[in-house]
């Protein structure tokens, strides 16, 4: 049996950690100074949909990400979306 050494291309936890808080960071920046951006992200009825608005804004997180800090986006601990 032989052993193949391929490098991985897994993203150390920590910093997909790090960028996924990077990300929320900028996307509640985003909510709180755009209120058409703040509009169209509550608008979503999904995850996915909210994480296609953020892209459209340059803003790349994960949908289970983005669920689990719904509430913590807007002002007064709100959820940010319907969905």
């Amino acid at each position: 049996m032989t052993t193949c050494n391929v490098p991985s291309t897994a993203v150390p936890a920590a910093t997909a950690v790090t960028a996924a808080t990077e990300a929320l960071h900028q996307l509640k920046e985003l909510a709180q100074r755009d209120p058409l951006f703040a509009a169209a992200l509550m608008a979503t009825g999904s995850t996915e949909e909210a994480v296609l608005v953020a892209q459209r804004h340059g803003i790349t997180l994960s949908p289970e990400a983005l669920w689990r800090h719904r509430g913590t986006l807007m002002t007064g601990g709100l959820p940010t979306w319907r969905g």
